[in-house]
């Protein structure tokens, strides 16, 4: 299917919300910070620390390769981070609710 220059959808939903849950739990745990994960993340990446900020507060997607790169970097493996989340959503695992202020229209 070629690109028609319509953005992507994102993609939002339990899961989704269950992985930033396993990524931001495992980071604290190992006691990193967000400039720490991100200096240890490839540098074609591309990441700062706002770029590790704005996935652990949903604001931003993350791909399956950021993931697994993102995996090597809190001592996990997309196994692990899957079995994680399956086992977050067996046990009906609900999102922080967003307490964000909605953006001002311009």
């Amino acid at each position: 299917m070629p690109f028609d220059g319509a953005p992507m959808t994102t993609f939002r939903n339990g899961t989704h919300a269950a992985l930033i849950a396993v990524l931001s739990s495992q980071r604290k745990a190992l006691k990193l910070t967000t400039r720490q994960v991100a200096a240890q993340m490839p540098r074609h990446l591309g990441w700062d620390h706002t770029v590790v900020t704005k996935i652990e507060k949903g604001r931003r997607n993350i791909s399956f390769v950021e993931t697994r790169e993102l995996a090597g970097v809190l001592e996990l493996n997309i196994s692990t981070i899957d079995l994680s989340i399956e086992a977050l959503e067996n046990a009906n695992f609900k999102p922080a609710p967003d307490t964000r202020r909605p953006r001002k229209k311009k």
